[in-house]
């Protein structure tokens, strides 16, 4: 039977090999049973003004995988009795609507989290209050304007949102797609409602209740939340998009955090994948509640799904069969940023794989991983 040790040589090399195609960087982190097996960065995190090489402590955006954070702070939640995933959010945020009250009324916690509440996917406020938006639209002088067009958004609606409550507020002019749990459609702006859950819930911002309840128990001291912080780091990652490799608008969103704005490392995403793999943890969250987020709570809609029409998601987890096995996952991208979190439950095994540039490796290199750790 092949060593541990040449599947790791086996992975450096196929990683060598597939980044000697790309000028920018890759940073990668892999777990197995209790321990952090592999850890590396590949390549760059900043090429101007001059080139620095990335590693497993670079500082890189995780996008969407946030998603994944706010859902174990809602599961902890529940576990303490403070949430009940199958009670309608209007028992918690009364001021929640949508243009159909009646329909709204019976959108539950857990249809938010699972993406199942019939919210249209491509709502645009979320992403629009970014403090720097005008940069990320500003290729041409009308991209704005289309854009503002496009989500059916004002200048002075953006302007308004000034909290997530606001958000929350803001949902009254959305018209649902479908009836609450009877379809599913991605719906990133909805994660900031999950936010202003967790505050009005426990009293506290969102942010410090996440480094109080996960990240501190787990010892993610560079994990963050404050973009500020991250670009004042001596080792944060810059984004590089399209062939001429042009440095991007960096992401940043606070107010909207929750939907995909937190900051973190490929080693310290090996303890969350850990926290997340193995039955006991300091981070209060029993092993019922991490079962209860990877089991499938709907199949996803085209085009999130595969050929096989076999991807579906759980609370706050993507699951998809590959080779025999069970993949539970979520990804994250805007512009050059792309991550992947990807674990193999039954292997106790995970992934983690973070670019500073737009591409679709990170997942090409996450299964080629599972591929050599598992032999299949």
């Amino acid at each position: 039977m092949e060593t541990l040790t040449n599947r790791i040589k086996k992975i450096d090399n196929m990683i060598n090999d597939i980044m000697g195609e790309h000028t920018v960087g890759m940073s990668v982190s892999i777990v197995k049973e209790d321990r952090v097996i592999f850890s590396k960065g590949f390549g760059y995190s900043q090429l101007e003004p001059v080139k620095k090489p990335i590693d497993e402590d670079t500082i890189m955006s995780i996008q969407s995988v946030t998603k994944n954070f706010v859902a174990t702070c809602i599961l902890q939640l529940a576990e303490k009795g403070l949430i009940n995933l199958d009670v309608p959010l209007v028992v918690y945020l009364p001021y929640f609507r949508t243009q159909d009250k009646q329909l709204s009324d019976q959108i539950t916690v857990k249809h938010i989290l699972s993406h199942t509440a019939g919210f249209p996917s491509d709502l645009g406020i979320a992403n629009l209050i970014a403090p720097n938006v005008m940069e990320v639209y500003s290729d041409t002088p009308t991209e704005w304007s289309e854009a503002l067009a496009h989500y059916d958004l004002s200048e002075q609606e953006i302007a308004s949102i000034q909290s997530r409550e606001d958000i929350t507020r803001w949902f009254r002019k959305v018209d649902l797609e479908y009836l609450p749990g009877e379809g599913w459609n991605y719906c990133t702006d909805a994660f900031v409602i999950l936010g202003d859950l967790i505050e009005k819930v426990t009293g506290e911002n969102w942010e410090f209740h996440l480094r109080n309840n996960v990240l501190t128990p787990l010892h993610m001291k560079r994990t963050t939340w404050d973009s500020q912080a991250v670009i004042e780091d001596s080792n944060y990652a810059k984004y590089y998009l399209g062939f001429e490799k042009n440095e991007t608008p960096y992401p940043m969103n606070p107010v909207a955090a929750p939907i995909g704005f937190l900051y973190s490392t490929a080693n310290e995403l090996a303890s969350y994948m850990l926290f997340h793999l193995n039955f006991s943890s300091p981070a209060n969250l029993e092993l019922y509640s991490k079962k209860q987020m990877q089991k499938p709570v709907s199949l996803v809609s085209k085009p999130w799904n595969n050929e096989d029409n076999t991807i579906y998601y759980g609370i706050g987890w993507f699951i998809e069969k590959y080779k025999g096995q069970t993949i539970i996952e979520h990804g994250g991208g805007q512009l050059a940023v792309r991550a992947l979190l990807s674990l193999v439950p039954e292997e106790r095994m995970g992934v983690a794989v973070l670019l500073n540039f737009d591409s679709t490796i990170h997942r090409l290199v996450s299964r080629r991983i599972i591929d050599i750790l598992l032999d299949i």
